[in-house]
């Protein structure tokens, strides 16, 4: 039987795969939690009231 091909592996390359696996963990993952105390973001302020009509000239 024939003995399989060992390939060798760089450091490099398995830097590379570890770093896209901890970015691709980090992406993926739930959001931070913000502090209470921590201003709110744009979304988070109450919605404009809608503007008054015009009033009819009668």
């Amino acid at each position: 039987m024939n003995e399989p091909e060992r390939r060798k592996v760089s450091l490099a390359g398995l830097g590379l795969i570890g770093a896209g696996a901890v970015l691709g963990l980090a992406l993926a993952g739930p959001g931070t939690a913000q502090d209470e105390s921590a201003a709110p973001g744009p979304g988070a302020s109450a919605p404009a009231e809608p503007p008054k009509p015009p009033p009819a000239d009668a």
